[in-house]
């Protein structure tokens, strides 16, 4: 499963270097479009995943059965984020009030769903199959829908 989760991750960070990094026209046009099938055939088709090339996520993140993942555009996630599957990142549904941006080593578990112009902090655990429409602080576990406080996580 670690070599699926590697593929799709290896053609997002490729369309991601395609999109912000490559400045010539011509070339990034060419790029763009083998991204494109890339994705369409590797990730959307093959694992249901939306993981576009357009967010901004940090170093070595980890995701965990990489089906049905959705994420927006314009999610941003830190450094050391875990993804599992059916995880969904987004906005609202109306287009409106923005989307998660989401802090370094967070743990987001199987099923949930990150909606609205929310942060969630460094270190923070989201619980399985929770709906998380408010900010996480730092070192905090939340479950349940919507998502509660359970746990102040302690730092080691």
């Amino acid at each position: 499963m670690e070599k699926c989760s590697q593929l799709v991750i290896s053609i997002y960070r490729f369309g991601n270097f395609v999109y912000y990094k490559v400045k010539i026209p011509v070339v990034r046009t060419i790029l763009l479009m083998i991204y494109k099938l890339l994705n369409l055939f590797f990730v959307k088709i093959a694992f249901n995943t939306e993981l576009p090339a357009e967010c901004k996520i940090g170093k070595n993140l980890i995701i965990y059965h990489p089906y049905g993942i959705v994420v927006n555009k314009e999610t941003i996630m830190g450094d050391n984020v875990i993804l599992r599957h059916q995880t969904t990142i987004g906005n609202k549904g109306n287009g409106t009030g923005g989307v998660p941006h989401i802090g370094n080593n967070v743990n987001i578990g199987s099923g949930s769903a990150l909606i609205g112009g929310i942060k969630v902090g460094d270190n923070a655990i989201i619980g399985a199959h929770s709906v998380v429409n408010r900010d996480v602080y730092d070192d905090t576990t939340v479950v349940g829908v919507p998502a509660k406080v359970v746990k102040k996580n302690r730092r080691i």
